[in-house]
């Protein structure tokens, strides 16, 4: 992924999330994700991107249903799914964090 404050690469999980993995490869290869910005940012936590409208609450217009388990910890680096909130299942779609800190 290229930004303006450097590049980083994306390494998808195929093996224990095939549909999630799948559909960013897919919206990857459409060249979705080219041109957005991340919406959300926070210092030494997380940036939150791939949201086209920018307000955080767009997508694709559908959402994928696999979700990891509650209280899942991510440690710096790893790129997942976003969801509406911590008890909505199925709302990922095409927006994603980093986590950074």
């Amino acid at each position: 992924m290229e930004t303006t404050e450097g590049d980083f690469t994306i390494e998808l999980d195929t093996t224990d999330w095939p549909v999630t993995a799948n559909s960013f490869a897919y919206l990857t290869e459409k060249k979705f994700f080219d041109g957005l910005g991340f919406h959300r940012i926070v210092p030494d936590f997380v940036i939150q991107g791939g949201d086209p409208t920018g307000s955080g609450a767009g997508g694709p217009g559908y959402s994928v249903v696999e979700t990891p388990p509650k209280n899942t910890k991510y440690p710096i680096g790893t790129v997942a799914m976003a969801k509406t909130g911590a008890d909505a299942p199925g709302t990922s779609g095409s927006q994603f964090f980093v986590v950074t800190g």
